[in-house]
């Protein structure tokens, strides 16, 4: 090619480069222009820049000194109700008059809102950090820039729009940067939506407390309102020195944003006597969330009795000079409902749904409750009765009466308890219902711990536990005992006591039919316990059946406790059925054997079955699946021909095999 011909072309690609370099620089006005003009040209932050351009303070401290902005964006905007004071609020409480990189703040800094009230940082790694509520946005954070007058600023995006305290339209006394205690003693001239916290700030007064109240740093204050609609009163004299410490959390500034739910946090009532935590939780209510504050005494008096008591978070997140203060409901760790009381307190509380259901089925239930000395109660949610898969049974009001008592316990029942209960074994309790235990399962991962239970079938978390009442203990859990919601299949899967049943399940292919739901499944279906007895009487057996090329004989094995039919039996059936039978043996039609016979055994310890001249217990019964019923046995029905007749087939074949390839090759080298 010649040089005149190359000519064109190298001015073609430096003419691009000259274009693609000037569209760069239009393109990015932060590297060419003031931080308010980056402010007024990124689409996405026009709404804080609009009310900083309206604040003559505002707009004047960007122009003029260095400063960080936490600039929310649009979407930030939508989410708030715009209130007449917001152009006098909202701007200069978005500001701090240091520059400021995500890696220089500090536990707080303060705003150039009237007072410098502060704007209270929170850590959680180094990618998520939150300014009071909101969370800072890590890829739109530190756009760093000088103004005219060579002042650094730094800019962070962030998600939320930080609400300031506030004061009362036309209030006759200004406050500026109040403490907790002077919130509370100015109370009246903040706008706090209509809430008052007289009472409250009466016992701290005729306590002498107000110290608690002043201490600098940083913590959480949990004031209670004077009355919250359909909300029980409490009576102020119960109020005493240990109860307003439990409202304080300190060194420890909580917005619920960044605080993870139900980690627990030492109150001020925490000492060598007495132990009270207080944690965060929230509830989804369609697109509602609500958001509560746990007072949990695990160590209390002759005066303070353990347990948690709950009150709803009313008005959260307002910033003060010494923390955070969240307005609640009523006020924490004392105890003065009854369970029953409990359950009715309120229309909109997170029980309503389960009251509902408890009214709808007669209302006796209530008074059964009320009689009942020391109980433990295990209360759904009302989101635990939205499942699509329980509303046909809804509408049967003598079967979900029944499965109601099969959520009480009758004696008290903490979360300490049934993990101490759980050490050494699979904890269980009878219910009300005759023959009917729950099976709790503790699992613990770091600080947190998650307690399971299964009741008639059906596998719940507990929520929120050890709600106190003075007649016993609620723990809330996410589904309605006794509904079935799971295949024979996933209730296999999901149960911590049959994982050994299932693998083998999984590995030979039964369980693929298992998920069927026009089939009717009765399955005698061994613990992990009695795979572990297995393992003890006949070792070579168990380690064969966990043995990939024995998942055939695991297969066959499994179908000699399944039987599929136009219905699933319950024990009762099985026992009505022997009765008839003049209690002789029962023939089951078992996908393994033609016929199977057992004889049903009841008794006050519950059932057991005789299969081969031995009685088995059953340690679950009547585990109610969408697709069937589950009995659980101690015992895995196993011949000790089963393995060795198989084993000799599976040989013969082998060795079979192995002739025939050597004919192969005889044949393939001397032919």
């Amino acid at each position: 090619m010649s040089s005149s011909s190359r000519q064109p072309r190298r001015r073609f690609v430096i003419g691009l480069f000259l274009i693609a370099a000037v569209v760069q620089v239009l393109y990015r006005p932060a590297q060419c222009s003031s931080l308010m003009k980056y402010l007024a040209t990124e689409y996405n932050l026009s709404n804080i820049y609009s009310i900083i351009e309206r604040n003559q303070i505002a707009n004047s401290t960007i122009h003029l000194r260095s400063v960080t902005v936490f600039a929310p964006h649009n979407e930030a905007f939508l989410k708030i109700t715009k209130q007449d004071n917001d152009d006098e609020y909202l701007p200069c409480y978005h500001i701090t008059n240091v520059p400021m990189k995500l890696e220089q703040l500090g536990k707080s800094v303060f705003s150039e809102l009237d007072g410098n009230p502060p704007m209270w940082i929170t850590k959680k790694s180094s990618e998520e950090i939150y300014v009071n509520q909101a969370k800072i946005v890590y890829h739109l954070a530190n756009y760093e820039h000088n103004n005219t007058f060579g002042k650094p600023q730094v800019l962070h995006v962030i998600d939320q729009v930080l609400q300031p305290l506030r004061m009362k339209k036309n209030s006759p006394q200004n406050v500026y940067n109040p403490n907790a205690w002077e919130f509370m003693e100015n109370a009246e001239y903040l706008d706090l939506d209509s809430y008052h916290t007289n009472t409250f700030l009466q016992r701290v007064q005729n306590l002498d407390k107000k110290s608690v109240f002043t201490n600098q740093g940083g913590h959480t204050f949990f004031i209670p309102v004077d009355e919250v609609a359909n909300y029980p009163k409490v009576r102020p004299e119960k109020i005493d020195l240990k109860v307003i410490d439990a409202h304080i959390v300190p060194d420890n500034v909580l917005f619920l944003g960044p605080t993870n739910e139900n980690e627990q946090f030492k109150t001020l009532a925490f000492t060598d006597m007495l132990k009270v935590f207080a944690s965060l939780s929230k509830a989804e209510e369609g697109d509602k969330t609500k958001y509560f504050v746990s007072s949990d005494t695990v160590v209390g008096d002759g005066v303070h009795p353990t347990g948690a008591v709950v009150a709803e978070i009313v008005k959260a997140n307002i910033p003060v000079r010494n923390g955070v203060v969240h307005l609640i409901s009523r006020p924490l760790m004392i105890v003065d409902n009854t369970v029953k009381q409990f359950i009715e307190d309120r229309e909109d509380s997170v029980l309503h749904r389960f009251y509902e259901e408890i009214m709808n089925s007669g209302g006796d239930f209530l008074e059964k409750l009320t009689a009942m000395p020391n109980i433990t109660l295990f209360a759904p949610s009302n989101v635990a009765f939205n499942e699509n898969s329980i509303q046909s049974y809804l509408t049967n009001r003598t079967y979900i009466r029944s499965l109601l008592d099969l959520h009480i316990v009758n004696r008290r029942l903490s979360i300490d308890d049934i993990v101490a209960e759980s050490i050494d074994k699979r904890f269980q309790v009878p219910t009300e219902v005759p023959r009917k235990d729950l099976f709790f399962n503790v699992v613990t991962n770091g600080k947190n711990r998650t307690l399971t239970l299964e009741g008639g079938g059906v596998n719940a978390t507990v929520v929120q536990a050890n709600l106190a009442a003075t007649n016993g203990i609620i723990h809330i859990i996410d589904h309605v005992l006794g509904i079935p919601s799971s295949t024979v299949d996933r209730k296999l899967a999901t149960d911590p006591t049959l994982n050994e049943t299932n693998y083998l399940g999984q590995v030979s292919s039964l369980n693929d039919q298992l998920s069927d739901g026009q089939k009717r499944f009765t399955y005698f279906v061994p613990r992990d316990f009695a795979w572990k007895r297995l393992a003890i009487d006949n070792p070579s057996a168990y380690k064969k059946l966990f043995m990939p090329e024995y998942s055939n004989i695991a297969r066959q094995i499994l179908e000699r406790h399944l039987i599929v039919a136009d219905k699933a039996f319950t024990m009762d059936d099985l026992r009505k059925e022997a009765n008839n039978n003049y209690n002789l043996s029962v023939k089951l039609p078992t996908v393994r054997d033609v016929s199977m016979y057992i004889k049903i055994k009841d008794s006050v310890e519950g059932y057991s079955i005789e299969w081969r001249n031995e009685w088995i217990h059953v340690h679950r019964s009547d585990v109610r699946c969408t697709n069937g019923i589950i009995h659980v046995i101690d015992k895995v029905l196993i011949d000790e021909n089963d393995i060795e007749v198989n084993g000799a087939i599976a040989t013969k074949s082998i060795t079979a095999l192995v002739l025939v390839m050597a004919q192969c090759l005889v044949f393939y080298y001397f032919n």
